[in-house]
């Protein structure tokens, strides 16, 4: 990717975006075109990990390549990217226990059924899971002769891991367990930690940052996506004793982070965006739920330091215009075809000009 112009270019541009001290201006990536099918690949059930691990990279990068081949460069703020993915299992299964696959994605059963469980959880750098990770990585990086750059996985949060290892119990843990949790709660942040470093080490940066999981580009020593789902679950006062300290904890470490949150966690989309060191927040639309636009024109004066990441329709851009000329927003966008992306970012790029 060192000689990828168009990176560079994005780069540049995404760069002076976070550094300005405008409102009224926007990114956007055109994140999926329906028309362009690439090769389908066969149901994450059907492979046999770890030893398909290659074999499975192949078949994705095949994929993926196809789809950027037909795509071509829009113009918009997307870089090529691309990461190891095995579903979400990935996430959290590197601290132990056992993973079983569906057709499209991948599950980590609970490690901790009772607390004398605790001395199961363990950080190696042979589990298989952060080996898939780690050695994924660096094989598409050997593959890539400048055609797109890796990605970092990105992680969950320390709250998304415990709940992924002690499963819903920790839900009514939270008060019946609470010196536990808290326990639990230190583990999980240092593998958040404990992941992601060794993830930046094997990738490395790009233009003096790095691109996250959910293909946002951050400059410096900057960490993500991270993902705080089991926060739509609890209380404010839940998540600032047992989810707050150990998030601002971790990202306090790194210059930026970005955070992927939900339209379902609204009440706790105010707590987490206290962290000063989280810059960039996406905000995802949930079914049976407002659209996470109408979530950030309600959080309006608690989200006024970040830049939000919301999907919006061309219908939406438009409807939005007045709110979106005064904020910086990452927009994201899924194109009925080329003619469609196009519209788009020339509709951003006249309006919400940068």
């Amino acid at each position: 990717m060192q000689n990828n112009t168009n990176a560079q270019e994005i780069i540049e541009r995404t760069n002076r975006f976070y550094e300005s001290s405008d409102t009224g201006i926007a990114l956007i990536q055109v994140r999926n075109i329906q028309s362009i099918q690439p090769p389908k690949l066969k149901a994450m059930n059907e492979w046999d990990f770890p030893n398909d691990l290659y074999e499975y990279l192949d078949a994705r990068l095949e994929r993926f390549l196809s789809y950027w081949d037909k795509r071509g460069y829009l113009g918009d703020d997307l870089i090529p990217s691309i990461h190891p993915w095995f579903g979400i299992a990935e996430h959290s299964a590197f601290v132990g226990g056992e993973v079983e696959f569906t057709k499209e994605t991948s599950y980590h059963h609970p490690v901790i059924k009772d607390w004398d469980d605790f001395g199961k959880l363990e950080l190696r750098e042979d589990n298989p899971w952060i080996r898939m990770v780690l050695d994924g990585q660096q094989y598409l990086l050997e593959r890539s002769e400048g055609r797109y750059a890796v990605k970092l996985r990105g992680a969950d949060g320390p709250m998304d891991i415990a709940n992924a290892v002690r499963g819903n119990e920790l839900f009514v843990d939270f008060y019946e367990y609470p010196d536990e949790v808290h326990r639990l709660m230190e583990f999980c942040t240092d593998a958040v930690k404990w992941t992601l470093e060794h993830q930046k080490k094997t990738v490395g940066q790009l233009y003096g940052g790095v691109i996250t999981g959910f293909d946002i580009w951050l400059p410096g020593n900057s960490i993500g996506q991270l993902s705080e789902d089991a926060s739509t679950m609890c209380s404010p006062d839940i998540y600032r004793e047992f989810g707050l300290p150990y998030t601002q904890k971790l990202v306090s470490e790194y210059d930026h982070a970005f955070m992927h949150t939900h339209a379902l966690g609204k009440h706790n989309i105010p707590v987490i965006a206290e962290m000063d060191k989280i810059n960039v927040m996406e905000i995802s639309s949930d079914p049976n739920r407002p659209r996470a636009i109408e979530i950030y024109k309600d959080l309006e004066k608690e989200l006024e330091d970040k830049v939000v990441v919301v999907q919006l329709t061309y219908d939406e851009i438009i409807e939005n215009l007045d709110f979106l000329k005064n904020k910086k927003t990452i927009i994201w966008y899924s194109a009925t075809d080329m003619d469609d992306a196009k519209r788009a970012i020339k509709l951003v790029r006249s309006e919400l000009k940068f």
